[in-house]
C-alpha cells in the first residue's frame, strides 16, 4: 500500500529583525493511515510543521522540502491554488481552542455547509442535509439547535465537536489535530477523543495528532516523533514510550506527574547541547 504522506528535509525559516529562526530542522517522515502523534515542548516546531503541512505558513515564514508527496501529490512546489483544492477537502485541520477557529459571526450550520458547497458542489438543502448528519455523527443530540447556534453559544466541548463536523463533512483523507483537547476538561477531553478514534476507524483516515501530553499519546497513537528545536529526534511506537531511548524523550517521560507518589518532587530535565546537532 502507498504511503499516504511522505516528508524529507523539510525546513521552515522565519526572517525577523533580530535574525532567521530556524523553526522546523530538516525533519522527515512517512505515514500511512495511521494515528501519528507529534510531541515536544513548546517552541520544538510540531505546529509549525503542521502548518506547513497544509500550506498555511504565513510571510516572514519560509517553507522549503526535499520531498513533500501527499497520497502521490508532490506540495514540494505546489503553489497556493494547489493547497487551497487539498485544504478542507482532502486535508482538515483541528485547532486547539475552536472559539478562536470558529467565525464568530456566522452560524455553525452556515459554516459546516461552505465547506461542502465549496469542495463538493452540492446545493443548499444537500450540504444542509449532509451537515445535519455530521453533527449527529459526532454525537450531537440536538444537530438542529448547534447548526443554528453561534459559536459563543456553544461550550467548549461542543464547540469542538462543531469543528469537527466541519472538518470531516467532506470525507478528508488526512486530519491535522492541533491540541485539539488541552482546551477542554478532562471528562470532555476524553469523549473527544473517542469520538475521533471512532471516525478515523470508520472512514479509514490518517491522523496527524499535535500535542505535549505524552501519556495521551501513548494510549491513543500508533507511533510518535519527538520533537526538540525544530528536529525529530526519535520515532518510537507509542506504546513504548515508557522505554524510549532518546535522553530528551526519556527526560520528558520522567516529568510527567505520578499520582501515586503525591507532593513528590518532579525532575528538571537536562538539556544537552549535542541534541542541538545529533
Amino acid at each position: 500500500m502507498n504511503p499516504l504522506l511522505q516528508v524529507e528535509d523539510l525546513d521552515v525559516r522565519f526572517a525577523t529583525p533580530m535574525g532567521l529562526v530556524h523553526a522546523v530542522r530538516g525533519v522527515g517522515f512517512t505515514m500511512g493511515r495511521e494515528k501519528l502523534a507529534i510531541v515536544g515542548e513548546s517552541g520544538s516546531g510540531k505546529s509549525v510543521t503542521g502548518r506547513a503541512l497544509m500550506g498555511l505558513v504565513a510571510p516572514p515564514g519560509r517553507v522549503s522540502a526535499h520531498r513533500l508527496d501527499f497520497d502521490g501529490i508532490a506540495l514540494a512546489d505546489a503553489g497556493p491554488v494547489a493547497f487551497r483544492r487539498l485544504r478542507g477537502k482532502r486535508i482538515g485541520l483541528v485547532m486547539q481552542d475552536p472559539k478562536f477557529s470558529l467565525n464568530p459571526v456566522q452560524r455553525i450550520g452556515e459554516q459546516i455547509s461552505e465547506t461542502l458547497r465549496l469542495h463538493t458542489g452540492l446545493s443548499s438543502a444537500a450540504a444542509r442535509s449532509r451537515s445535519m448528519a455530521m453533527l449527529e455523527a459526532v454525537r450531537i443530540s440536538d444537530p438542529e439547535r448547534v447548526y443554528r447556534a453561534y459559536p459563543h453559544e456553544l461550550s467548549g466541548g461542543m464547540a469542538q465537536r462543531a469543528m469537527l463536523s466541519m472538518m470531516l463533512v467532506a470525507e478528508p483523507d488526512l486530519l491535522i489535530a492541533d491540541e485539539p483537547t488541552s482546551a477542554l476538561d478532562v471528562t470532555v477531553q476524553l469523549e473527544i477523543l473517542s469520538i475521533l478514534d471512532e471516525q478515523i476507524r470508520l472512514r479509514g483516515m490518517g491522523l496527524i495528532f499535535i500535542s505535549h501530553d505524552l501519556r495521551l499519546v501513548s494510549r491513543f497513537c500508533d507511533r510518535v516523533l519527538v520533537m526538540y528545536a525544530g528536529r525529530v529526534v526519535e520515532t518510537i511506537a507509542a506504546a513504548d514510550l515508557a522505554h524510549a531511548k532518546h535522553p530528551y524523550t526519556q527526560g520528558l517521560y520522567r516529568c510527567l506527574p505520578n499520582l501515586d507518589r503525591p507532593g513528590e518532587k518532579l525532575p528538571v530535565l537536562n538539556r544537552d547541547p549535542a541534541w542541538l546537532t545529533a
